[in-house]
């Protein structure tokens, strides 16, 4: 457990240092979209039991598309938006409190750890990914080569073999 929170920390500072001084516009003419439908940002939803054998999401090009858009959501509950009572609410009472580390609070149900902050925002997502079959082998296949995306609102590493983590770039941590 410690592991996959220092983890979290670790790839959120890194990743902070890293990309914080790095900044994208883009810049549409809005004129030129007046007659097209808007276009459908990628999304993924998983309900479930994440960490199985048989699971396929890691094979789902639509799994990458939607964490590389922002826009992940785990049994209704979306990093940086949902709060523990919404967690509560999905999951119930009998999630299993793991500890603290850093002021984010850590809970686990089914092989996936939620974090949350003072505020109690979620603020990071672990998905155990161990027990998949070939894993590696999709991450390899679908994420981009430094196994990183850097979104809107949070940051998605993937530990082949291991974890795939979702962190809100907004996560407040507390030495």
């Amino acid at each position: 457990m410690n592991k996959y929170m220092k983890m979290l920390v670790a790839t959120s500072v890194s990743a902070g240092l890293l990309l914080g001084g790095v900044s994208v516009s883009y810049a549409a003419d809005k004129s030129t979209h007046t007659n097209k439908k808007a276009e459908q940002k990628p999304y993924y939803s998983y309900k479930g039991t994440f960490n199985h054998k048989n699971n396929n999401a890691l094979k789902d090009k639509y799994f990458y598309q939607g964490l590389a858009a922002d826009n992940f959501k785990y049994e209704g509950l979306k990093v940086g938006q949902s709060t523990k009572a919404d967690m509560d609410k999905v999951l119930g009472k009998n999630v299993k409190s793991i500890g603290t580390e850093a002021g984010i609070a850590y809970y686990e149900k089914n092989d996936v750890i939620l974090g949350f902050d003072k505020n109690q925002k979620l603020v990071d997502l672990v998905l155990k990914i161990d027990k998949i079959k070939d894993n590696k082998k999709d991450i390899q296949k679908h994420a981009n080569k430094e196994a990183f995306y850097d979104t809107d609102t949070t940051q998605v590493s993937f530990f082949p073999n291991e974890v795939v983590t979702i962190s809100a770039k907004d996560r407040v941590v507390v030495k």
